[in-house]
């Protein structure tokens, strides 16, 4: 009566399958995280440019929606907020002129609301606005 089995001697090509698994777990981890964007609180549309160039960093986002709702970096606001809390990004901020806001606007918003809410911005003291675009052939992400 054996009681211990005997065990075959392992293969090198044996040792070697689980360092694969788990370099093939690793590589399908790291492309699905890599694939993953920050979205917005909302969807939008933006409009259509032909341009192709990226701005930098941005000191906050405004997004406003198709139904005229502002979100000022992903949080609701009311139109009678905006100017305040454009201030107070000015105000926090140790160089008020390096300031920049970029507005990400529904396509199908009309352009006299656009001006009304780049004017708010305007009147708040702020200088540098940029409007995002989505290049022409260029599927939204989400």
């Amino acid at each position: 009566m054996n009681l211990y089995r005997q065990r075959k001697p392992q293969t090198q090509e044996n040792s070697m399958i689980p360092l694969i698994n788990v370099v093939f777990l690793m590589l399908a981890f790291f492309m699905i995280l890599g694939q993953i964007e920050r979205s917005d609180a909302v969807r939008l549309d933006p409009p259509d440019s032909l341009s192709l160039e990226v701005q930098g960093d941005y000191s906050a986002t405004l997004l406003i929606t198709a139904q005229q709702s502002l979100y000022l970096n992903d949080r609701p606001l009311r139109r009678e907020q905006l100017a305040g809390e454009i201030r107070r990004i000015l105000e926090a901020a140790a160089d008020p002129q390096s300031v920049r806001v970029l507005v990400k606007a529904d396509a199908t918003l009309p352009a006299t609301e656009l001006r009304l809410v780049l004017a708010r911005l305007r009147t708040a003291g702020l200088l540098r606005v940029s409007l995002a675009t989505e290049a022409l052939g260029v599927a939204s992400p989400g």
